[in-house]
């Protein structure tokens, strides 16, 4: 199992670099917990609210960085 998560681990690593994205973590199942297949589109959970009425599009962000400890 350690195997299959650390090719895991290499894949996203992979992938995340290819779009600027740089990766800092003590331990590869850290990473596990914020891959991007773990996240709804945030584009498609702002239109449903902003449809549904309980929010108003305003302005569009674009993190970064993201520090967790």
């Amino acid at each position: 199992m350690e195997e299959a998560a650390e090719n895991h681990f290499q894949t996203l690593t992979v992938c995340t670099q290819a779009k600027g994205i740089a990766i800092r973590v003590a331990s590869p199942k850290l990473v596990m917990e914020e891959a991007p297949e773990s996240y709804k589109d945030v584009s498609e959970v702002v239109d449903t609210c902003h449809t549904a009425g309980i929010s108003k599009k305003c302005i569009k962000l674009r993190p970064i960085a993201v520090i967790k400890g």
